[in-house]
């Protein structure tokens, strides 16, 4: 599929009811990757998605089928009645529809695709029936390889008891990108703006070997030796 058709099934997503967050993420996206396949991690900045950064997430593909939460908006946490840093995103899924979910959220990273699907966490005691939304799209680390993914899983209704787990209720969508990226429009990089609290990523601490001081030089030491044979 070229990358038009991409686009254009990804206009048809918007006809349909969609939960609060998605459409800003998904254009917020667009415009980041401009003529590329996929946009760079280093491309988000928080502040285009600001509507949306309850719901949203980032995650990380540690390897095939196992996908962790790096940041994640304060929904997801409530959700889960935890902090979802570090924890696989299949801890959102109930078991009935958990395989399919992994093997679509690997398309996301091996396609690249564009995911988007209707979940529901059915009532229960304190909790109840909770309609929700996931769209995850791919994004490049810093290497070059397509690792990571930016998501948005807003719900719809009160959240009751946590933790909530999510079972596909309507259509599960997956959108072909193309599989070579056009000609890159080099711009000149603008400053980067500081990330916003709350959805940075920490940086790793410098470990390089310090250097040593610098003395001043000694006085050389002369000896002189006389013959006077």
């Amino acid at each position: 599929m070229n990358d038009d058709s991409a686009q254009g099934t990804m206009v048809e997503f918007k006809g349909s009811r969609r939960f609060d967050g998605i459409a800003a993420l998904e254009a917020y996206w667009m415009s980041v990757r401009g003529n590329r396949t996929v946009p760079l991690r280093a491309d988000i900045d928080p502040r285009g998605i600001e509507s949306a950064l309850d719901y949203a997430f980032i995650a990380e593909r540690v390897t095939a089928g196992i996908v962790r939460f790096r940041l994640a908006g304060s929904q997801l946490n409530e959700l889960l009645g935890m902090d979802v840093r570090g924890m696989p995103i299949t801890s959102l899924f109930g078991p009935k529809s958990r395989g399919e979910l992994v093997e679509a959220i690997e398309g996301v990273f091996e396609g690249p695709e564009v995911l988007e699907v209707g979940l529901e966490s059915p009532a229960g005691a304190g909790k109840p029936a909770l309609p929700a939304q996931m769209v995850l799209l791919p994004l490049k680390s810093d290497l070059g390889d397509i690792s990571r993914a930016i998501g948005c899983f807003p719900t719809r209704g009160s959240i009751g008891r946590p933790p909530r787990r999510f079972e596909l209720s309507g259509a599960l969508k997956r959108t072909s990108l193309a599989s070579e990226e056009a000609p890159v429009i080099h711009r000149r990089p603008a400053p980067r703006p500081q990330p916003m609290e709350g959805f940075a990523e920490d940086k790793a601490p410098f470990k390089g070997k310090p250097e040593a001081p610098r003395h001043a030089a000694e006085r050389p030491y002369l000896k002189l030796v006389r013959d006077d044979e």
